[in-house]
């Protein structure tokens, strides 16, 4: 089964890490999530890269749509070099 172009880990210290992970075989046949350790919400994603979105009102209808589950890539020994993408902006790498 070939790997979704749409689904990659995004800064390339997380790029890598799940890389050396997946060459032990560790992923094979599995969907892992690559994540860090801090939830971050689409409006502070946007933020951080500049396009900020204006905040609603409107009550969500499913407030867990698009949160990702990392514990499957934990289990299988992933740890993320870089802790947050707050660091990774920090950093000069996102």
């Amino acid at each position: 089964m070939a790997p979704r172009e749409d689904v990659q880990p995004r800064s390339p210290a997380r790029r890598a890490r799940a890389v050396e992970l997946a060459l032990t075989g560790a992923m094979d046949g599995r969907i892992v999530n690559i994540v860090d350790d801090a939830p971050t919400t689409v409006y502070e994603i946007a933020s951080l890269v500049g396009s900020p979105i204006e905040p609603s009102a409107e009550p969500l209808t499913d407030p867990w749509m698009g949160r990702m589950d990392g514990s499957r890539s934990r289990a299988l020994g992933f740890h993320p070099t870089v802790p947050t993408v707050y660091q990774a902006k920090q950093q000069g790498i996102l």
